[in-house]
Formats: structure tokens, C-alpha cells, sequence
């Protein structure tokens, strides 16, 4: 058996080689690997072939800690066709290893897109590999919705007061929603999300990064804006963004105005999504993230209400495996990794799941 890492330029044929995989998402994207390119991130992405047949992809990019230094973040893989054996794990890991030395990183960082998988959770524990002490990030625990089902099934699904609250609006002469599959709209979601984050006290990516990131997803026809208006004043975005079979609910703001006013609109633009996957022959809405671990729907969370929002919408509550470091530089690893630890928790989040 011979394993081949084969990078790839072009990207029609890389996204093609993507959605041959049983899980993948919009950060395996062309898009989102040109985006990082664009905004001079490093960044990786490789067929995995074994015999010279394609069994699996390894992307993501360099990160860069201001503490720590450089790691290598594998985002949603390495992923496999099937869920490999011992000897292909042990020659991603090789070869993510040098790939991470070559950068000069501390440590890489596995993150694929498996529910179960014991005998990766098996190699992990005979090769080293640590369990990231790091919350639900890049949506590994998130609300997805089946797109195949019917519309009225998919609403009977909502809770009583979603679904109330969704009729209601749907009655309102003064509510509208519009939908743009273009930037044309880029000057209100940006008002709207820098009130957001003015609102919440924090970002994890600058509104122009954000913006750059969304016009490349224009650019391959993966942006959807879904905006609601209330008498023609533009009040909430939802930014859905559609790779193949999945659209997630990448971006979410609104007026800070309306909120105090108590003026919610977000039920018709879940719903005006759903018909919009449904209508782009999508089968899952991914609602990416921002959903507690199984066992922490009732505690204290950073995430509780906007957890609660989303189960709220029905669906089902999906949780792929944890993330797993691998530490290249050990000494300076296990220093992250306290400090992570401590931070994370003191933040209120839980590191397990």
C-alpha cells in the first residue's frame, strides 16, 4: 500500500474531489482556502490517495498564537472516504508532522468530521494525540436540520412559540424578506454586524476580514443573504453559505435598535432559509455551532440562550468528535495547553464533550 499527499491548484477539482466524502463543509472550501490566501494566511490543502486512488482530503491553514507561535489547524479533517485503518492514520500523521515542523509549529491540530470512530479514537490515544483544550469551535457541535423532509414536517418540528411566533410574522404587512446572492448588500450586513459586536463585546474575526472572506464566497456563488425588513427598514441578517450538499448559518446580526424594541423577526428567516436550501437542492441546514454539550442544556453557559434559540428551531443536536492535538514541541505545548485550559473554563465553557 502506497499513501501520496498530492497538492492541488485547481479548485473545481478540488471541491469536486470534496463532496465525495461522506462529511464536509464550507471550510474545506476553495473558497474559504483562496480567502486565506487572499488575506496572506497560510494555507494547506491535499488529496489524500492511497495507490493512487483518492481516499481523503488534509486542509486547513497556519495559525499564529501571539503567546505561543505557529500551529498547524487542520479544520474538519484530515477526512477519509471510509474511516481508515491504523497505517493511513499513521502516514497523515507523519505527514501532517513534518508539514508542521517545516512551519515551524509547537503543534497540529486534528478536527474531523467523525460522530463515531473508535479506532481513530484508538489511535489518538496509542500515538500521543491530546484532546484540545478548547470549547465547541467551527461548529463540531451544531443544530442541523433534515432538508429532505417536508415543508410542513420541518414546521412542525418548530416549538410551539417559534412556530407561533413565525405565523404571526408571516401575517405582518410591515415584515419582508429579501434574498442576495450577491455584495450588493455588504454596507447593511456590515452596519448590522458591527452593532452586534458592539452589543456583545466581542468578535472572533474583524468586520473587514469578514467581509473579505464573504465577497470570496460571492465570487464562487456560495453567499446568500436572507435580510428582513420592517416597513422597508432593513433590521436582521441571516448569511447562509451553500457548499454542496450542506448551507450553514455562517453569519447572524441585527439592529441593536430593535432588539431594545423587542422587534424579533429571526423565526421567517430561519424559515426563508429553509425554503432557500431546499430550493438549492440542499439536505442539511447546519446552523454552525453556538450549542452547548450534550448535558449542559440546563447549566450556566456562554451559549445558553442562543442554544436554546436554536434547539428551539427543531432539527437534531449533532456532535462530531472532539479535536485532538498533536504536540510537536512538547514543553511549549504543555504550557498552552494549562493556559488554555484555565482560560477556557474561566470563561464558562467546558473543554469536554
Amino acid at each position: 500500500m502506497k499513501i501520496t499527499f498530492e497538492k492541488i491548484e485547481d479548485d473545481v477539482k478540488w471541491d469536486e474531489y470534496v463532496k465525495q466524502l461522506p462529511e464536509y463543509s464550507f471550510l474545506n472550501s476553495s473558497a474559504r482556502y483562496q480567502y486565506n490566501i487572499s488575506v496572506e494566511i497560510d494555507a494547506v490543502r491535499y488529496l489524500i490517495k492511497k495507490d493512487e486512488k483518492f481516499v481523503g482530503i488534509v486542509t486547513g491553514n497556519i495559525g499564529d498564537s501571539k503567546l505561543f507561535g505557529k500551529f498547524l489547524d487542520c479544520k474538519h479533517s484530515p477526512m477519509l472516504i471510509n474511516d481508515g485503518d491504523d497505517e493511513i492514520w499513521k502516514e497523515i500523521t507523519k505527514f501532517c508532522k513534518n508539514l508542521a515542523k517545516e512551519n515551524n509549529c509547537f503543534m497540529f491540530r486534528f478536527s474531523p468530521l467523525y460522530i463515531e470512530n473508535e479506532d481513530l479514537l484508538n489511535f489518538y490515544k496509542k500515538e500521543g494525540f491530546v484532546e484540545a483544550p478548547i470549547h465547541n469551535v467551527d461548529s463540531l457541535i451544531s443544530q442541523h436540520m433534515d432538508l429532505t423532509k417536508e415543508m410542513e414536517e420541518l414546521k412542525s418540528d418548530l416549538s410551539p412559540s417559534r412556530r407561533n411566533m413565525l405565523n404571526k410574522l408571516t401575517r405582518m404587512e410591515e415584515v419582508e424578506v429579501k434574498i442576495f446572492n450577491d455584495d450588493s448588500q455588504f454596507d447593511v450586513f456590515k452596519k448590522l454586524h458591527d452593532q452586534t459586536v458592539a452589543l456583545k463585546g466581542y468578535t472572533d474575526k474583524s468586520t473587514e476580514l469578514l467581509l473579505a472572506e464573504l465577497k470570496k464566497q460571492v465570487e464562487y456563488g456560495m453567499c446568500y443573504l436572507v435580510i428582513g425588513y420592517f416597513n422597508g427598514e432593513p433590521i436582521s441578517v441571516w448569511q447562509n453559505t451553500v457548499y454542496g450538499k450542506n448551507m450553514h448559518l455562517y453569519q447572524a446580526c441585527s439592529s441593536t435598535e430593535f432588539r431594545q424594541k423587542n422587534m424579533i423577526i429571526t423565526p421567517i428567516l430561519y424559515w426563508k432559509s429553509v425554503e432557500l436550501g431546499k430550493e438549492l437542492g440542499c439536505s442539511t441546514y447546519d446552523l454552525f455551532g453556538g450549542v452547548t454539550p450534550k448535558g449542559w442544556e440546563n447549566k450556566k453557559h456562554p451559549w445558553s440562550g442562543v442554544g436554546e434559540f436554536k434547539r428551539s428551531l427543531g432539527g437534531e443536536k449533532i456532535t462530531f468528535l472532539h479535536s485532538r492535538d498533536y504536540p510537536v514541541n512538547k514543553l511549549k505545548y504543555w504550557i498552552y495547553y494549562i493556559y488554555s485550559l484555565i482560560r477556557t473554563t474561566l470563561k464558562g465553557y467546558t473543554v469536554k464533550w
